[in-house]
């Protein structure tokens, strides 16, 4: 048995901090493990712009080589691309290299089956975590390399979701945060009538401006102030492998992700008249499932978290689902997440409207939230018990679905455990500010009497 560090598997991915928790010795015994788990097949493998990424997917790919197995080595690319290539190319597995939004010091890894599948740590990444400790033997006959290009495959792709003879002469502005996804939007330039402003566009493993994370308010403030000084109609906000966006109206104000997934719901249900199931997390606010249903469509509440909503797409064939962490999925895009395809759909949104997006946006506003607040608790299932016992009496109904979600007349929370760090994660949504305000309060203050520490 080897002795190799695992604390960067988790439950959607392996992500770490490099070359501490991974190096090149990890990605070299990973792929043999990964080989060894899907046995036979062609496997692509990609990485993103960080600056380990090149020689952790050297070893990787060795590994998998030394086992026998082929790989097409894609370059460098995306997230969604990756996911392009599982979908399209049908490889027996597809992975890429990337540590997605983290900081510059980390690297990990996200993998998917045939039909963009994804690998999780309870269907997989579990068995490729005992694996990589076993001292894998060489194959006799070691697998062979090839290069392929899919960039121009994944912008055709990509193009098909809109219709861009009708695209109106919008400006908008893309910060990339120096990630994987302003290669595309910078192709977008020069082939859509938009005027594109790109802003840290250009891949830089130091992420010298930001870190591409959307999520965080820190994170947009340039782009904020960018879209008015010139007077842009939009603001695109990507993370650092280009899977998630966030949206900034012409005033300068972001966009929940919640309100994203409801324009394009309305979008999809109501004027292109898509029947069938629509899809969002237990964090997406009730507005969701207010426009589907009024406009015939099958709401479905989902777990967060990108491999069980792409299970649940592919079970009910659903036409669109979204999160509030600006994950957006496509039933058409191998019911993968995309941030280019949920961009260029808003700009299609806008060009066949005369609104603002701020215009647009308000419709689905009508429900104030708190946002995510975190909490440091050192018994976090004793906390949610007394929750329960707190709150439960005073409840219409409470689910698990995915944590916890307290359902009273007037609003609702949840409460959900970080797979990944020792936190309590808080969202809630009221019918009026009045109401959340008085309520949050209430629920800060016990969770700060049974030991919660807000982060």
């Amino acid at each position: 048995m080897l002795n190799i560090d695992t604390s960067a598997f988790h439950d959607y991915d392996i992500r770490g901090i490099y070359p501490n928790q991974i190096n090149e010795k990890f990605y070299y015994h990973l792929g043999k493990a990964v080989a060894k788990y899907i046995k036979k097949g062609l496997i692509s493998v990609g990485h993103d712009n960080r600056l380990s990424s090149p020689s952790l997917t050297k070893s990787l790919i060795k590994g998998l080589r030394d086992y026998g197995l082929n790989v097409v080595f894609l370059g460098q690319i995306s997230t969604e691309m990756n996911y392009f290539a599982s979908g399209k190319y049908g490889f027996a597995a597809s992975i890429i290299v990337s540590a997605s939004h983290n900081p510059p010091q980390y690297n990990g890894m996200k993998a998917v089956l045939k039909g963009a599948i994804p690998l999780r740590g309870d269907f997989g990444l579990d068995k490729i975590k005992k694996l990589i400790n076993q001292n894998i033997p060489p194959a006799s006959k070691r697998g062979k390399l090839v290069k392929k290009n899919i960039f121009n495959n994944w912008i055709k792709h990509a193009l098909t979701f809109i219709n861009k003879d009708k695209l109106k002469p919008l400006k908008v502005v893309v910060d990339a945060g120096n990630g994987m996804g302003g290669p595309a939007w910078l192709a977008m330039k020069k082939i859509l009538p938009l005027e594109i402003i790109p802003l840290y566009c250009q891949p830089d493993g130091h992420f010298p401006h930001h870190i591409a994370d959307p999520l965080k308010d820190e994170n947009t403030r340039d782009l904020q102030q960018m879209v008015v000084n010139k007077k842009a109609d939009l603001g695109i906000a990507l993370d650092g492998d280009a899977d998630r966006m966030f949206l900034i109206d012409e005033k300068g104000k972001k966009v929940s992700g919640s309100n994203t997934l409801a324009l394009l719901t309305d979008y999809f249900i109501r004027v292109k008249k898509i029947k069938g199931v629509y899809m969002y997390n237990v964090i997406c606010g009730r507005i969701i499932k207010k426009i589907i249903e009024k406009n015939g469509g099958i709401a479905y509440r989902t777990r967060v978290g990108h491999s069980y909503i792409k299970e649940d797409m592919r079970h009910f064939h659903g036409v669109l689902a979204g999160e509030h962490s600006g994950h957006y999925y496509f039933g058409k895009n191998y019911n993968a997440d995309s941030s280019l395809i949920a961009g260029l759909i808003t700009l299609q949104i806008l060009s066949e409207t005369n609104k603002s997006l701020s215009e647009l946006i308000a419709q689905y506003n009508i429900y104030p939230v708190s946002g995510e607040i975190n909490f440091e608790v050192s018994n976090r299932k004793k906390a949610i018990n007394q929750l329960k016992e707190k709150f439960g009496p005073e409840t219409k109904s409470i689910d698990n679905l995915d944590g916890f979600t307290f359902w009273f007349k007037n609003y609702w929370f949840n409460i959900r455990l970080s797979n990944t760090q020792p936190l309590m994660r808080l969202n809630m949504e009221a019918d009026n500010k009045q109401i959340l305000d008085r309520k949050l309060k209430k629920i800060i203050a016990f969770i700060k009497t049974i030991g919660g520490k807000r982060e």
